[in-house]
């Protein structure tokens, strides 16, 4: 009997068997619980246990509670059970030994003079046939000659001759216009000051009035027009 059989039966009966539980005593169970899912499972699994003949006729009833047949099939099946477990048990061992190992290897103390093993030379694209590059594994040369082939030839000698790109690109720019292009680039990334009535607003209403007033101070001259209201808020800001 799996364990989820075991606890069911546990809870109900008070026991850790079938054995030790009656066909009655379970049918009883099912009697007076006749919607209770768990008690025709157990009544079930009972049956098909001591080859009942109503065991085929049990199970069929208790599919209708349960919507996992497979589930189903599985708790009353003890063989099919055992098998899972059994089946499982090597690959978690396995997964367990290969996790301990690399564990193990971390753990592992590092040599003062250890040297981590780079290779330096790296094999150009150009060197390199495209077609075996990318698994594909031909010998042109045995094979019969015709458009193709000869095709497939000058693209592969095409790639051997191909040179890296060179990163040292002359694009025609001036070094003033480099500099200029630079300069840009620092000044877009500098933090400015936020100038506008709404971040006004805010840092009057955090409490920091002097650099609200100030603020409205630099709107009054950007907006000479807006000047008597700026005035007016930096005097509701200064308690006037």
């Amino acid at each position: 009997m799996n364990a989820s059989l075991e606890k069911t039966l546990l809870h109900l009966t008070g026991k850790t068997n079938f054995s030790e539980v009656s066909v009655a005593q379970l049918e009883g169970l099912v009697a007076a619980h006749p919607y209770f899912a768990p008690a025709q499972l157990l009544l079930a699994a009972k049956l098909k246990n001591t080859q009942h003949p109503q065991a085929i006729a049990q199970s069929t009833k208790t599919a209708l509670y349960f919507t996992n047949p497979f589930w189903l099939q599985l708790q009353l099946s003890k063989d099919a059970h055992d098998e899972q477990v059994t089946s499982v048990t090597p690959v978690t061992a396995k997964i367990s030994s290969l996790l301990s190992d690399q564990l193990a290897s971390f753990k592992k103390p590092l040599e003062a003079d250890a040297k981590l093993d780079i290779e330096a030379k790296q094999e150009k694209l150009y060197t390199t046939d495209y077609f075996a590059s990318q698994g594909i594994k031909i010998d042109l040369d045995a094979i019969p000659q015709d458009k193709l082939v000869s095709q497939m030839r000058k693209f592969t000698d095409w790639l051997k001759q191909m040179k890296p790109a060179d990163t040292n690109i002359d694009l025609g720019v001036s070094s003033k216009q480099e500099k200029d292009v630079i300069q840009s680039a620092e000044s877009s990334n500098e933090q400015r000051e936020v100038v506008t009535e709404s971040m006004a607003e805010v840092l009057g209403k955090q409490g920091q009035t002097d650099k609200a007033i100030q603020l409205y101070i630099k709107l009054s001259f950007l907006n000479p027009e807006k000047t008597a209201y700026f005035a007016a808020r930096i005097q509701q800001l200064k308690g006037i």
